[in-house]
């Protein structure tokens, strides 16, 4: 097969999804049958207005610093083919002489691709389709890890365990920290890493995230209360991080934002569902008052945790280029109608083989946090899970609380007035 390559980034960008359409264009160099490889400006809005990019006439010397920035490159949307999308679809195909397309993104971008080759099945089109996995949610079946979510678990744990730290400045302090997954709870679970760039190890029930919610677990206003209060009587604080996606256990309606066209309610668009917890503790958390006032707040930390520059986990980097260069391999093989992924060859020491599965086992599905990587109460994560994520992240930076003992008192209790 001879002719043209077009390549599509889709859905939310990562700190790492130019790696993988640098690996492309790499990988691109090595097949003269690749005649030109274009790229679709903002996703399929581009490849439906005939909106394209010659990414051939880019120096090579330009890609490296492509690869490390963040944000989508290409620009991306969030668009799913209609019906009466699809034959625009083909008749660009058509004008251009696109035989191989490659689909960078999650689980809407692999539904848009089965779109995609559903309808060239139907046209008789020859076309070869690759889908290369993206998506901070760490929510593709299949694949062990997603491109992206090294990342963002290293930039929330890194933002939690400075919080934490912040929290622990002050009495009668809670804080809340709304992060990104609508249906399943990595990112928030990832969290938890806080804990662990602790050198004092005996301490680490005292360090935050205390409480981790994930849309896995059934939520309740009236746990969620007892967990703070039990939190706060062991420790006089609570730091606590939130999946956006316990708002479908709420009133979801209440919290959602606009929908793109799959359906997708965004979540994060606002920080409703971080002031209504907030509230719902200053309302009813039973506090020492001796010691001040309650403290208690949230943030959303929104899309800033999916694209802070030079923040990026080095393993991601790697391995999200890798994925776009050997999709491009496989492609040349004859292979189509799948999604490379990412297996983990087991060992002590981390390392990931490249795989193919077909692009139907991942298209419309939802790979949740397994319920062995959660806690007994549903508010925390078990060492099955460090384990797991552990190594997508690389070095934590080491910290520390003070912990010196206190001088013996030598006056009555001192009451304020």
């Amino acid at each position: 097969m001879r002719g043209n390559a077009l390549v599509i980034q889709s859905g939310g960008p990562t700190a790492v999804i130019n790696q993988s359409l640098a690996g492309v264009m790499a990988a691109s160099r090595d097949y003269p049958n690749i005649e030109n490889v274009y790229g679709s400006y903002h996703g399929l809005h581009g490849l439906l207005h005939e909106n394209f990019l010659d990414l051939s006439l880019e120096p090579v010397s330009v890609w490296k610093e492509i690869a490390n920035s963040p944000g989508a490159a290409l620009g991306s949307a969030r668009i799913k083919p209609k019906n009466s999308d699809l034959e625009r679809v083909f008749n660009v195909f058509t004008a251009h002489n696109i035989k191989f397309l490659f689909y960078i993104g999650g689980n809407d971008s692999a539904e848009a691709a089965q779109l995609i080759r559903e309808e060239a099945n139907r046209l008789s089109y020859d076309v070869r389709i690759i889908h290369v996995p993206k998506t901070i949610d760490n929510d593709l079946m299949v694949t062990d890890h997603c491109p992206g979510f090294g990342s963002v678990a290293k930039v929330v744990s890194n933002i939690v365990a400075g919080d934490d730290l912040d929290n622990r400045s002050f009495y009668n302090s809670v804080k809340i920290n709304v992060v990104m997954g609508r249906h399943a709870g990595w990112i928030a679970a990832a969290t938890a890493i806080a804990k662990k760039g602790h050198i004092d190890v005996e301490a680490h029930d005292e360090v935050g995230p205390h409480l981790i919610y994930l849309p896995e677990v059934d939520f309740t206003l009236q746990k969620f209360l007892d967990d703070v209060q039990n939190t706060y009587d062991r420790l006089g604080r609570a730091t606590i991080t939130v999946a956006e996606g316990i708002a479908d256990k709420l009133d979801h309606d209440k919290f959602a934002g606009e929908q793109d066209e799959f359906g997708n309610a965004q979540l994060s668009g606002s920080g409703q569902l971080g002031d209504f917890l907030s509230n719902l503790i200053k309302k009813n958390l039973k506090f020492n008052s001796t010691l001040g006032n309650l403290r208690c707040r949230s943030d959303t930390l929104g899309y800033i945790q999916r694209s802070l520059a030079g923040m990026a986990s080095h393993i991601d980097q790697t391995e999200s280029f890798q994925l776009g260069s050997q999709a491009l391999h496989y492609m040349m093989s004859g292979e189509t109608d799948k999604m490379v992924t990412l297996e983990r060859i087991p060992g002590q020491t981390y390392s990931c083989s490249i795989g193919l599965c077909d692009l139907k086992l991942v298209a419309q599905k939802t790979k949740l946090v397994p319920r062995s990587m959660i806690n007994s109460q549903g508010n925390g994560v078990t060492e099955e899970f460090y384990e797991y994520v552990l190594p997508l992240i690389g070095d934590l930076p080491e910290i520390r609380a003070l912990k010196t003992p206190h001088v013996e008192k030598k006056l009555p209790t001192y009451v304020r007035l």
